[in-house]
């Protein structure tokens, strides 16, 4: 860390108004404090680590106090992290002259998972970082970490209780005939030991795996019933007051049969539009192109968590209006998210079912995966050609995400003008759509491009300051509050009905794609303006019936963090109540006007 980039953390901390999944914030003024070794624990385990900060204080929008001894305060952080929690770990520690305070920083590396989970020596509690700071594991999530130091095998074990009649004909004698088709070894099998061979069947008695049974059975779920997806729309506009979740819909069958039905899903809840490209052509294409559903899909159905702690969590679907979500239980094996997509790359947590669906078709006549190391280069190829930016990857350890923002596909009107444009150097696809929006007012910080874009902080300013070195954009302002907007010689093409209005600290312009968007217009923005903001945003959504803090974080887009902090505010004005008990997962909040939604 630098003192660069150690400045932009701290303005994407003011402008959030509260710390983050990656970044732990301590105030240190008056001593070392009391509760960090559960935040070593939860960064030690969560996949990328975290970076702590000394010396800021949160209650007071993040201002620089300054440690009350760096020395001090450095030598306690390497004596817990040698003896507070095991294993050991050895953070990477600066420190820096910041606002006229001493800062101190320390970055915290993920732990190999074969030393996972790490655990706080004083109580014996092992940690992970979520977007609400640290929590405790749960004994199944322990049973997840502790599994995965050794290479899985869960997808080989034999399922007692079925039998060859379990596994679909028609599906079993595809998949012989492709089998032999691809392999002259396996060819000369008959046909129960070619399937015994490739780990469909096993054991004396040759009964199906359960990757036989996923990929093949007539109907896993009779054995496993959470092994299915679970869809949904979020509610728009238009539907009626209270209603929490359109066109829900669980998939089930074999693998091939739940592939099928989730992309005639996807396809029936997204829309179809014409682009132009730079020829002058229309042609339709989907919001989300199919090939990347399909490549998003399969990955999540080959590679999800098949352990016995697992085995009550479905894989789920969800669209809304800015973005397609798609998490299945089970983080990345053998690699991480920054090497996905890397030509050559794979690694593969059901090695057995991986095999067995190279060889399995569904009803588009295509295998359910084509090759291995191939998933996510096609579809960070498929969304680059439909004009879309690449999805963002989240690693929780225990869970992967993966959501594919809905950046509209650009109108023939900002194609001819990007054409029309002469930059002094070539613009990525990601550039291209920042400038865009700047061309329809948007102006981009670090952290709000960052938002928009999966990207770090590094990569995120080298982006904006390629389109100023390309000469089609000027930064405004001082390091870590800087703003980034339209060069003045390009404004002149903006379009001049365009509306700008003032609200809490934030403004709201009209997107390039003609939506209405909300976008920083002071940076840092004060502490209180954005928890009101946020405050009226969840106000709002609550008007259709009480949600849980995760519902409400999905729909209003925030952090679990904002949503607390936004709550507090509801709380103290009276406007919402709590069904259950804090801390309570099935808990939900209310408003205090609105009677709580019927369970029937």
């Amino acid at each position: 860390m630098d003192l660069t980039e150690l400045a932009t953390v701290i303005a994407d901390l003011r402008s959030e108004g509260s710390d983050f999944a990656e970044v732990e914030v301590k105030r240190a003024a008056d001593g070392f404090p009391q509760s960090v070794a559960p935040t070593l624990s939860a960064f030690a385990n969560t996949p990328g680590g975290g970076i702590l900060l000394f010396g800021l204080d949160e209650s007071e929008n993040f201002s620089s106090v300054g440690v009350y001894d760096p020395a001090a305060c450095k030598a306690a952080l390497a004596s817990l992290s040698r003896n507070g929690i095991a294993p050991a770990i050895n953070p990477h520690v600066w420190d820096f002259k910041f606002e006229g305070k001493i800062i101190v920083a320390a970055q915290i590396d993920e732990l190999a998972s074969s030393a996972k989970p790490c655990r706080v020596k004083g109580t014996g509690k092992a940690y992970l970082r979520s977007y609400d700071g640290d929590y405790e594991l749960s004994q199944l999530e322990e049973q997840a970490f502790l599994a995965n130091r050794d290479t899985p095998r869960f997808d080989q074990a034999i399922v007692n209780e079925s039998s060859k009649d379990d596994l679909d004909g028609a599906l079993v004698e595809s998949y012989i005939e492709n089998c032999r088709a691809t392999s002259p070894v396996l060819a000369r099998f008959d046909r129960d030991e070619l399937l015994f061979r490739t780990g469909v069947v096993s054991g004396p008695d040759r009964r199906p795996t359960v990757a036989g049974l996923l990929a093949l059975g007539v109907y896993p779920q009779q054995f496993f019933p959470n092994l299915a997806i679970q869809a949904s729309v979020a509610p728009g506009p238009n539907d009626p007051s209270g209603t929490r979740a359109v066109d829900a819909k669980r998939f089930d069958g074999p693998i091939p049969s739940m592939l099928e039905q989730a992309l005639n899903w996807v396809q029936r809840n997204t829309r179809t539009r014409v682009r132009f490209g730079y020829d002058g052509h229309g042609r339709d294409e989907s919001e989300y192109p199919a090939e990347a559903v399909r490549e998003l899909l399969s990955n999540a159905l080959i590679h999800r968590d098949l352990g016995p702690y697992a085995l009550g969590e479905a894989i789920t679907l969800k669209i809304d209006k800015s973005q397609l979500i798609l998490s299945n239980p089970g983080g990345l094996w053998g690699l991480s998210v920054d090497r996905l997509g890397l030509t050559g790359v794979t690694s593969a947590r059901n090695g057995y079912l991986v095999r067995i669906c190279q060889n399995v078709r569904y009803s588009r006549g295509q295998r359910v995966v084509e090759a291995l190391a191939t998933g996510i280069p096609t579809v960070l190829r498929s969304l680059q050609e439909a004009g879309m930016v690449p999805p963002r990857f989240h690693d929780q350890g225990v869970r992967f995400t993966v959501r594919v923002p809905n950046h509209t596909l650009l109108a023939p009107a900002d194609l001819a003008w990007l054409a029309s444009l002469n930059p002094s150097a070539p613009l990525s696809d990601i550039q291209r759509h920042a400038l865009v929006a700047m061309r329809h007012g948007t102006r981009w910080t670090n952290k709000t491009l960052r938002d928009a874009f999966p990207m770090d902080s590094l990569e995120a300013r080298n982006t904006l300051a390629g389109l100023v070195d390309a000469q089609v954009a000027e930064a405004v302002g001082e390091r870590g509050g800087r703003i980034y907007q339209l060069a003045s010689h390009l404004t002149e093409g903006v379009r001049s009905e365009q509306q700008i209005i003032p609200l809490s600290g934030v403004a709201q312009v009209e997107g390039y794609d003609g939506s209405v968007k909300t976008v920083d217009e002071t940076v840092p923005r004060s502490r209180g303006g954005a928890r009101r903001a946020n405050a009226n945003k969840i106000a709002d959504f609550l008007g259709s019936g009480p949600s849980s803090v995760s519902d409400i974080r999905d729909a209003t887009g925030l952090t679990i963090r904002q949503v607390e902090y936004a709550m507090e505010l509801l709380k103290a004005d009276g406007k919402v109540l709590l069904l259950g008990k804090r801390g309570d997962r099935s808990s939900r909040w209310s408003l205090t006007h609105t009677e709580p939604a019927s369970d029937s």
